[in-house]
């Protein structure tokens, strides 16, 4: 027999005699210094009476590489380096209940003693495993821990240095198919890294397409897109971050294995893109496949993308799907603070060799096999939990911007000279390399600026929109759509209610049906708030057009007073600055003193406006130019929209943009267009552009909106128009 040595150091000492084939024993554990009294006053006393739960330990070992055969060098971290907890009938439950995993409770006359390493380890270069459940890099820092049950069929519970004993002697590290079967039943190893698994899913996403017209406004009668596409991107994914790994062993037969992210941890989801488009699309590129589906019959040979061209603009798309699925992911988490399963399952140890074969992947960061295992073999291997499943049956739908797609000669011409940018939460864009600094970031060659991206996305709206109106008179079946995005790892309440403020505006939401949840949470962790909206030609004329039959265009004083009144219903009342905001928006009278003013920087010799502190009085400048601009914008453009499909209805022949009025007209609104949407100096707040649309088409969109944050989703489809 080995013996283990704990001491204080001082007089206090106490020997646990555990066998020599133990791992523990090989691995040359002499000796664990504890400075807790307690510790040794309860030694004899049953467990179920001490007054032990944790302690903190410094161990010496001669050669704890022995621990384990698959990481070529294990070694003891210096200092405290061991814990030692017990749990008893009173804690009700080994481990905090995650809602999802099989509780493990303990029952009266019933403990667990746990013991606990601090490690580290290395990767020989010769070998590409890891063995215990996570992916890492050449070397790791890592805890391992194994529970020990204690429940005797009768009589009382051992002694604490008995079980102590036990527990020292069971302790194991699961790096095999073999160790997990050899796990003795009744006991949980768990293993606590900062790595990645891979996870099997079908990874299937919809993505709906923006695409957008710029100010030239070309009659383009050869652009064709689908609106919707959904895209199979990849048959698995990578999840990282603070992880932990549970085998725990029901029976001889019977093991619950999972992963699990650790308690307040943020994780990352990423899958891994083809290598590149290559004549035709490439059957595993992710911006090939997009464009196959959403372009029929696209020559991306034609356009030039492939090579070093397709692989860059393929890692930026695939950058901001990432990102994107890994908000999703982290929302499908619950607001829960224990650790919480991400990949679980439920394993029947049958003597089949692809049991085998999927547990050792498993224990080697791959778990895919046991995924495909528990669609073929659901009496094996039961799915219990697959975070990544559960991220991709949401049907999040991914908006992709495609900038001046409209405008284009052809659609090779336009992919000829695009680029791709991603702005920090994961939007995705597609835009002319000229045009790229109206929404590109300097922080990154393929990143884009999410409020350029917000303020180009507004001004194109209203190109795309006049352009829809004009084709639909061609007999053209174009569409305009506005996508709004917004995610946060810790939205704020204020936030958030600015976003619910946007759902009651576009009617999708029910008026204060979410108070009660606003007013229960101060923060919304890893919360994303989308919506869609997609108009049809007839829709957009009542955008420029007060009465669609005589085509009377609105006048300015509509299109601002709908402007404030938008606004204003998106702005939290509870907010200091925004009652300031709230009061000048609905004061007709200083409202028209700084239309008659006109200078932003001249608003503070406006009498109301004096006593406004700087940071107020910027809020209220941004808000009136704005709504200045959509005013001009939108007034301006009707008049001549009105010119222009006058032309279009008195053109003879049956291609109207051969007639020589026509294209004058066309010419005169696009130079407008130029004039009134590029370069303003508007700074939209999040989400107006939408619900002032929506207002002035009398909520004539096909709309919907999704909330996500920590274990909840909400769905809301368009409300039923009375």
């Amino acid at each position: 027999m080995a013996t283990i040595q704990i001491t204080d150091n001082v007089g206090l000492s106490a020997d646990l005699e555990i066998r020599d084939d133990s791992p523990l024993a090989k691995a040359g554990l002499t000796k664990l210094v504890s400075t807790a009294k307690q510790l040794f006053d309860d030694f004899g006393k049953p467990i179920d009476q001490s007054d032990a739960e944790s302690f903190a330990l410094g161990g010496t070992f001669t050669s704890p590489n022995l621990l384990n055969s698959d990481v070529s060098s294990i070694a003891a971290s210096a200092g405290i380096n061991c814990g030692l907890s017990v749990a008893k009938a009173a804690d009700k439950l080994l481990f905090p209940d995650d809602g999802l995993s099989p509780k493990i409770p303990i029952d009266a006359n019933q403990a667990w003693v746990g013991v606990e390493f601090d490690l580290s380890g290395s990767i020989d270069a010769a070998t590409t495993v890891n063995g215990i459940g996570i992916s890492f890099d050449a070397s790791l820092k890592f805890t391992y821990s194994t529970y020990t049950l204690f429940s005797p069929a009768a009589g009382p519970l051992p002694s604490l240095k008995d079980a102590c004993t036990t527990a020292f002697q069971n302790f194991s590290m699961a790096t095999s198919a073999a160790a997990l079967r050899n796990q003795l039943p009744g006991t949980v190893n768990v293993a606590e890294v900062s790595g990645s698994v891979t996870v099997g899913v079908s990874l299937q996403l919809p993505f709906t397409m923006n695409a957008l017209a710029s100010a030239n406004l070309p009659l383009n009668k050869t652009a064709s897109i689908q609106p919707s596409v959904t895209v199979e991107v990849a048959p698995s994914v990578e999840i990282s971050g603070d992880l932990l790994v549970r085998a725990w062993k029901v029976s001889d037969d019977q093991l619950v294995f999972g992963v699990y992210k650790a308690r307040g941890a943020t994780l990352s989801l990423s899958f891994t893109a083809g290598a590149g488009i290559e004549g035709d699309i490439g059957a595993t590129d992710v911006l090939g496949k997009i464009l196959n589906s959403a372009l029929p019959g696209v020559d991306v040979t034609a356009a030039g993308i492939a090579g070093d061209n397709a692989g860059a603009l393929n890692e930026a798309i695939k950058d901001g799907l990432d990102r994107s699925l890994s908000a999703q992911m982290n929302a499908a988490f619950s607001v829960s603070l224990t650790d919480e399963a991400a990949v679980l399952y439920q394993i029947k140890l049958d003597p089949s060799m692809a049991i085998d074969d999927a547990l050792g992947k498993a224990l080697h960061g791959d778990w895919t096999q046991l995924e495909k295992l528990s669609v073929q073999s659901p009496g094996t291997v039961r799915r219990l939990r697959n975070i990544a499943v559960e991220t991709v049956e949401r049907k999040f739908s991914f908006n992709l911007n495609l900038f001046g797609f409209y405008s284009a000669v052809s659609v090779d011409d336009y992919l000829k000279s695009c680029t791709v940018l991603t702005d920090e939460t994961g939007q995705i864009s597609i835009i002319d390399k000229v045009d790229a600094s109206r929404i590109s970031a300097s922080s990154a060659p393929y990143a884009a600026d999410k409020d350029k991206l917000r303020k180009a996305l507004m001004e194109d709206f209203v190109c795309t929109a006049t352009y829809a109106v004009v084709a639909g008179k061609l007999n053209l079946d174009i569409s305009a759509t506005q996508s709004y995005f917004d995610y946060d790892r810790a939205m704020s309440r204020h936030d958030m209610k600015e976003n619910v403020l946007l759902g009651y505006a576009l009617g999708l939401i029910p008026f204060q049906s979410l108070d009660d949840t606003l007013n229960a949470n101060p923060t919304f962790p890893h919360a994303s708030v989308s919506a869609t909206l997609n108009y049809g030609m007839q829709d957009l004329l009542h955008l420029f057009f007060k009465d669609v039959n005589s085509l009377t265009p609105r006048t300015s004083q509509q299109l601002e007073v709908q402007g404030r009144r938008d606004l204003a219903a998106l702005l939290d009342p509870d907010d200091d600055i925004n009652k300031v905001r709230l009061a000048v928006l609905r004061d007709d009278d200083l409202w028209a003193q700084m239309d008659d003013n006109g200078n932003v920087n001249q608003f503070h010799f406006i009498d109301s406006l004096r006593p406004l502190n700087p940071v107020q009085l910027a809020d209220v400048s941004s808000d009136w130019t704005s709504i200045a601009w959509w005013t001009e914008a939108v007034s301006k453009v009707a008049p001549q929209l009105q010119a222009t499909l006058a032309a279009v209805s008195a053109a003879s022949g049956s291609d109207p943009t051969k007639n020589t009025e026509v294209m004058k007209a066309r010419a005169r609104l696009a130079d407008l267009l130029g004039s009134v949407t590029r370069n303003s100096e508007a700074q939209y707040v999040h989400g107006w552009s939408e619900a002032v649309t929506f207002g002035l088409t009398g909520g004539k969109a096909q709309a919907n909106m999704d909330l996500l944050w920590t274990g909840q989703a909400r769905h809301y489809p368009a409300q039923p128009k009375s």
